[in-house]
């Protein structure tokens, strides 16, 4: 069978087809990991205690202008911490996407930054490190403002599989279940919760709104065990 050659009208087309899905690629917004300008003195105290001792925040890497205080928290998190500015821009984004009056397209812009930067550490960090209950946790909830319950879903089950006792990944799941109508799968996330952080005030509270029964309460299990937590966010208050 012979093939017919590409008439002069078609090797004119495929260019141009080329070109249009070229531009169309360019002009998709797609969410860029970069810190947040004009950081405010008050914005710096809504974040963890270690965020000014990481790259960007008047000090350097672990080999230019380090900060004095960065050994302190190497020791406790380890070399993931050279990472950790991208979570602390991520909390930033986060706290600035909660005042009132941002319209919701600067708000999904700000969630997006967020999201791609808790991706950035989880990505850049050793497979050990201490913070990534809490680091997974915050990608949950970044992914359930954007609409992406699945993913959601495999961010905080990832947490809960890592520090059995970390509440925060049971109770913001449970809450998200409860919401769309799935009360008895988000009674079995919060038993699950309890077993491990009995006085969990949060895990608490929803288990009395979801109707559980004193006969439903597990014994407790043996804490997780683990490194120290690095800040007093990895370690909330029942």
């Amino acid at each position: 069978m012979t093939q017919c050659a590409p008439t002069p009208k078609m090797q004119i087309r495929l260019p141009y087809l080329l070109v249009m899905v070229f531009l169309l690629v360019l002009s998709s917004p797609l969410p860029v990991a970069a810190k947040p300008q004009n950081i405010t003195e008050s914005e710096m105290k809504l974040i963890p205690s270690y965020c000014p001792d990481t790259m960007g925040f008047g000090y350097g890497d672990a080999f230019y202008n380090t900060s004095p205080r960065a050994p302190h928290w190497v020791g406790l998190m380890g070399k993931g911490f050279w990472a950790m500015h991208h979570y602390c821009w991520a909390r930033i984004n986060m706290n600035r996407a909660q005042r009132a009056g941002v319209p919701l397209q600067n708000k999904r812009a700000l969630w997006d930054s967020a999201l791609n930067d808790y991706q950035y550490v989880i990505n850049n960090v050793p497979n050990d490190f201490i913070l990534f209950p809490e680091v997974y946790t915050r990608q949950g909830e970044v992914e359930l403002l954007l609409g992406q319950p699945n993913q959601a879903q495999e961010s905080f089950s990832r947490a809960r599989q890592l520090k059995p006792d970390y509440w925060p990944a049971h109770a913001n799941w449970a809450e998200f279940l409860i919401k769309t109508g799935k009360r008895a799968e988000a009674l079995k996330v919060v038993i699950a919760g309890l077993e491990y952080s009995p006085n969990a005030k949060v895990l608490l509270e929803l288990f009395k709104i979801l109707g559980g029964k004193p006969t439903d309460i597990p014994t407790p299990k043996q804490k997780h065990e683990g490194p120290p937590p690095s800040d007093p966010v990895t370690n909330p208050e029942n």
